[in-house]
């Protein structure tokens, strides 16, 4: 039984179906059961953290969301669409509408900031103008405070500044959904905050749904409307974080210590 606490206060109720739901999903490699009937549902518009040991299987969790995993079995519904049973034309379309900003950053070293953003919009976009491209380049620097950038190297930039970038290239599709692995990994505690309340603000700007992959305690107190405790593959229990910090649960009570 998983124990049901309230999600953050500053959540509305909401009636519409959620953007993503994961039923049952298992997956296993060889004899390691890495997810087992595993159970989520993002709601429009929340934060969901999910929050796990290294190697419990989050990042293979966020790859079967986004088609780079299939699993065993259970269902993977993203925007109403079952992931497992769409073909790669299909798998782009979803693709084009979740935003996914990688651990590494994944920027790419030969190209400037401009250039880096140019990429999803040459893709996904390839009717676009030029002036249409340069246009939401500078808006979404803008957003990340980093205009400035926009014809320097990656190399040029700081580790923060690099996290800012990959987040202004994943938002420049204006996705429905962002998914985060470890958005604030290798960081120092200040940059983190900011990254952290950064993610808060464009969220709310853009009305966004997000699942983030976490083991920071500090970004996860910030962004998490609800927590996701995943546990021996499965969704032990969740809540916002002042009701899972004093559970009396030992399995609850090991992250918090």
């Amino acid at each position: 039984m998983i124990p049901q606490t309230n999600i953050a206060p500053e959540m509305d109720t909401v009636l519409s179906a959620p953007v993503i739901q994961l039923k049952n999903v298992s997956k296993s490699f060889g004899k390691n059961h890495v997810l087992k009937d595993f159970n989520l549902d993002l709601n429009k518009g929340e934060n969901v953290v999910v929050l796990g040991k290294s190697g419990s299987g989050k990042s293979v969790l966020i790859k079967c969301i986004i088609g780079l995993i299939k699993p065993d079995s259970g269902t993977i519904s993203v925007l109403g669409k079952n992931i497992p049973e769409l073909n790669h034309t299909e798998l782009d379309k979803i693709r084009a509408k979740v935003g996914f900003l990688f651990q590494s950053n994944a920027l790419y070293d030969s190209m400037t900031v401009r250039q880096n953003l140019e990429f999803p919009l040459r893709r996904h976009r390839a009717k676009m103008t030029k002036s249409e491209i340069d246009n939401l380049i500078i808006e979404a620097l803008t957003n990340v405070g980093l205009a400035h950038t926009v014809d320097m190297q990656p190399s040029e930039l700081s580790g923060g500044m690099k996290k800012r970038i990959a987040l202004a290239r994943t938002l420049i599709l204006k996705p429905e959904i962002i998914l985060y692995d470890e958005p604030t990994t290798g960081l120092d505690p200040i940059t983190g905050k900011e990254i952290s309340n950064l993610m808060c603000e464009l969220a709310k700007k853009y009305n966004t749904s997000s699942i983030i992959i976490s083991h920071d305690l500090n970004c996860v107190k910030i962004v998490a409307n609800r927590i996701v405790m995943l546990i021996d593959g499965k969704c032990y229990a969740q809540g916002n974080f002042e009701s899972l910090k004093n559970s009396t649960d030992k399995q609850v009570q090991q992250f918090f210590q």
